[in-house]
């Protein structure tokens, strides 16, 4: 009994469980400087629904093919483009322009089958504009 007690608390904090976030990649750079959103899938995304979304809002539509401007938040118009000779390949990154303070936060990139309302895929990305944290080294 003691060994499956044992096992059961290894496993409870070394393994993931069904409630854990996805992966987040933290990424800081300086405002006005271009920054690439990297997400990749192990499939071609030409046929699927890539959304890229920033804390709730709608940062990016790709469906089938074509790019769909018209959800897009406001804050982004204009500002970002993807890697369209690469979706073919699993590449669902993109790019943002000029990047803003504002623009900083949790970017999730999730791509859909064609009827499927759940994501087939996720990636989140904690993206930070224009606030730099240094270290100083005590001897």
């Amino acid at each position: 009994m003691e060994l499956v007690l044992v096992s059961l608390c290894l496993l409870t904090f070394t393994g993931k469980t069904f409630g854990d976030k996805p992966d987040q990649t933290p990424i800081t750079i300086k405002e006005d400087e271009n920054v690439i959103l990297p997400c990749s899938f192990s499939t071609s995304l030409t046929d699927k629904r890539i959304d890229w979304k920033k804390d709730g809002e709608d940062v990016f539509l790709y469906e089938m093919g074509e790019v769909n401007p018209s959800s897009q938040d406001e804050q982004f118009k204009g500002r970002i483009s993807h890697f369209p000779d690469e979706v073919k390949s699993g590449n669902a990154s993109i790019t943002i322009k000029q990047a803003k303070v504002s623009d900083s936060g949790t970017y999730t990139c999730l791509y859909l089958n064609q009827g499927q309302t759940l994501p087939s895929g996720t990636h989140q990305i904690v993206l930070t504009v224009g606030e730099y944290f240094y270290r100083t080294l005590k001897d």
